[in-house]
């Protein structure tokens, strides 16, 4: 008898491999479905959702996770610079300096008593089109009245900085 000849191997011997094989076949398809489920979201905004979703609503005192925020710098028509938007990643409850300032791009501000006031993104600087021209900033499409260090951004939030030309 050939030692690899299955066909006169003992019945339990057979069984047992069956039952390996009907384990693997049964595991190996679950552990993908797994990967290919925690992959489905696209985008950061999608991922960030997802993972908001998966774990349930915060406890009264416990932090808050990171998000994802678009920042986008419009320009006026003629500007030598073309606008841009960049998606950050910043705490929940970060303001809209914070966000401006992840961005990576070249920001100068100042205090007031209204709070911080950009001066200049990218070079291109208040004043610099006019007496009446300077940066303002929009988050959702709302123009908001307040520092850009005092207003607060959550999940789903954009933020747009736009040289107003007066």
């Amino acid at each position: 008898m050939n030692k690899f000849d299955l066909t006169k191997a003992r019945p339990q011997w057979l069984v047992a491999l069956v039952a390996l094989m009907l384990t693997f076949a049964l595991v190996v398809p679950g552990c993908a479905s797994d990967t290919a489920d925690d992959n489905a979201a696209e985008t950061p905004t999608e991922k960030a959702a997802q993972a908001a979703e998966d774990e349930g609503p915060l406890e009264a005192g416990e932090a808050a996770d990171d998000i994802v925020v678009p920042v986008s710098l419009a320009l006026p028509e003629g500007a030598d610079a073309e606008g841009k938007t960049i998606e950050v990643t910043v705490p929940d409850g970060a303001t809209v300096l914070d966000a401006l300032e992840a961005t990576g791009w070249e920001v100068q501000s100042e205090d007031s008593e209204y709070g911080v006031f950009v001066t200049s993104i990218n070079g291109i600087a208040n004043g610099s089109e006019g007496e009446a021209s300077g940066w303002v900033y929009t988050v959702n499409n709302e123009q908001v009245m307040e520092g850009c260090d005092a207003k607060t951004l959550a999940a789903g939030d954009s933020v747009q900085w736009s040289f107003y030309v007066g």
